[in-house]
């Protein structure tokens, strides 16, 4: 097992997977100290470089970005500064501080278009901004700190502690009795405490490079959908596919973007749980906000 010095220093603490990486680490007794945006912007390279000096942590972990995919098709500039100038600037820094790096990337790092599952070291072609910025973002950490980094590449994370798919299906069927979901995007939905547990575990085996991690299974968003509806016994709303061609996001969404988990699995020695009994999980833990619907 690699151990690194104290304290490790979480980026992003506050978000979903943040919030439950906070937990996990303390639970494991980690001396952990965790920082968001008030108390640290990333764009600032002196500000990084004045906190890393003060904690000169063992080992940065970097979940903040900019993640609303459609958003960051009018806000290109704050989103390259968040996404690819914070992570250099994270990276740099660790350079200095002989810290060891581990940053969050998605899978809209690919475009979706090679008709299978995505590998760690398949090419990267984002459609979209959102997809450009954190592929430039890894390619800076790997350019600042080739031996002392870890890339992660999740998708379609849900979880307790932000906006998710899950918590936007629940809102809908309260007030509709039918929905329209799209079906022609395919990914591993995947439940931010089991990423968090994953973290610890990846951290604790000291990998160096790009890492793929997600819940077994894939799914369409439509397949998400009506497992969340069915899990919540909720049978009065029908789901109706519609394709992305008609749904018309502002931002493009890679078509089969699955990440390949087998190099993870053979790191841990297993996958994580299928997403359909991460998402079980989830449903049976969540507070109710304010959603009437009994299981």
């Amino acid at each position: 097992m690699k151990h690194f010095r104290d304290p490790w220093l979480v980026i992003g603490a506050r978000g979903m997977l943040g919030t439950d990486l906070m937990v996990t680490l303390n639970q494991a007794d980690i001396d952990a100290v965790g920082l968001d945006v008030d108390d640290l912007d990333i764009t600032q390279d002196g500000l990084v470089q004045r906190v890393m000096d003060r904690y000169r942590p063992g080992l940065v972990i970097n979940v903040a970005a900019f993640t609303d995919v459609d958003a960051c098709e009018t806000r290109q500039e704050e989103v390259f500064r968040v996404n690819a100038r914070g992570p250099e600037n994270l990276a740099r820094a660790c350079r200095f501080t002989d810290s060891f790096l581990l940053h969050m990337s998605t899978d809209y790092v690919f475009d979706g278009r090679l008709g299978r599952q995505c590998h760690e070291d398949d090419p990267m072609r984002p459609l979209g901004t959102y997809g450009k910025s954190k592929a430039i973002g890894e390619q800076l950490v790997r350019a600042n700190l080739p031996d002392s980094h870890c890339i992660l590449r999740t998708q379609w994370l849900f979880g307790l502690h932000g906006k998710n798919f899950v918590e936007a299906i629940l809102a809908l069927a309260e007030t509709r009795d039918h929905l329209k979901v799209v079906n022609d995007q395919h990914g591993r939905p995947t439940y931010s405490l089991d990423l968090a547990k994953a973290i610890l575990e990846i951290c604790e085996r000291g990998f160096v490079g790009v890492l793929h991690v997600a819940n077994d299974g894939e799914a369409t968003w439509h397949d998400f959908a009506r497992k969340i509806l069915e899990l919540s016994k909720i049978d009065h709303v029908r789901v109706e596919s519609q394709t992305t061609e008609e749904l018309a996001r502002p931002a493009p969404r890679p078509a089969y973007s699955v990440l390949n988990i087998s190099r993870f699995v053979e790191l841990v020695g297993s996958p994580l749980r299928h997403w359909e009994e991460a998402l079980a999980a989830y449903l049976d833990s969540r507070p109710r906000k304010g959603h009437g619907f009994k299981r």
